[in-house]
């Protein structure tokens, strides 16, 4: 019986690790795949995005600027408050341009975008911006023709431009190969395994750039459904496992 034991504990041991080992195996097949599931499971509704919003609101030429005001609105806060206080900006300024928060009182401009959160230091940063920007108006449009190693760099060289602002500026608008990681994707992607618990950013988002190879429709489509499935299904506390259509993909690294 204690031999029978040994060999049944052994068979466990060896043949379940092997089979966790081979779930958390990843190459673009298995990255793609997570997107052609989370498409069909999820109903994306890009409204709730602060950046549909924003650019919604920018007619034939880019208002770059507006743009990433809206995307540091976002910063450690919901896209919820994020377009109350983008919308009640728009209210006051009319128009989002360098000159209308430079001239625009403080005080004004703090209870704008209050509802965001962080108000005093939003309101500095985008008064800093705006005062840089005025004196080099094409800083934002230059990163155009840049790649995105120098477009990256330039951006965060800005004041109250972070690695996640300057990713979801440079994948979202202006279509360059980068994969920006909330706090959604960051808890969804260690959980499936896809990184490990260690991993830090850049150690992140260079995983994905890579598994999909620059592939900027597919990077920007995982952005969104991975921010979509860390809201509904694995969220923070009690993660809906049960429901989850990953569930065959997934490590469980909870």
């Amino acid at each position: 019986m204690l031999h029978s034991l040994y060999r049944y504990t052994v068979f466990r041991m060896f043949y379940m690790s092997e089979s966790n080992s081979n779930v958390c195996i990843w190459n673009e097949s298995r990255i793609r795949k997570i997107i052609e599931i989370l498409f069909k499971t999820h109903n994306v509704d890009l409204d709730e995005f602060i950046l549909k919003n924003a650019l919604d609101k920018v007619h034939s030429v880019p208002n770059y600027f507006e743009i990433l005001t809206a995307i540091i609105l976002s910063q450690n806060t919901s896209d919820r408050n994020a377009i109350r206080a983008f919308n009640n900006l728009k209210t006051v300024l009319k128009e989002i341009t360098y000159e209308n928060i430079t001239i625009v009182d403080e005080s004004v401009l703090k209870s704008a975008i209050r509802v965001a959160g962080l108000a005093n230091r939003k309101s500095r940063i985008l008064k800093e911006l705006a005062v840089i920007l005025q004196k080099n108006p094409h800083y934002l449009k230059d990163l155009e023709r840049m790649d995105v190693k120098e477009a990256r760099k330039r951006l965060l060289e800005l004041p109250g431009v972070g690695l996640k602002t300057a990713d979801v500026f440079l994948l979202m608008v202006l279509k360059k190969p980068t994969f920006p990681i909330d706090t959604h994707i960051n808890r969804v992607v260690k959980r499936l395994g896809i990184t490990s618990s260690s991993d830090r950013y850049e150690d992140v988002r260079m995983k994905i750039v890579n598994y999909l190879n620059n592939d900027i429709d597919s990077l920007a489509a995982l952005h969104l459904l991975l921010i979509v499935h860390g809201r509904r299904i694995c969220t923070a506390r009690k993660p809906r496992c049960y429901h989850c259509t990953l569930s065959d993909l997934c490590c469980r690294n909870l």
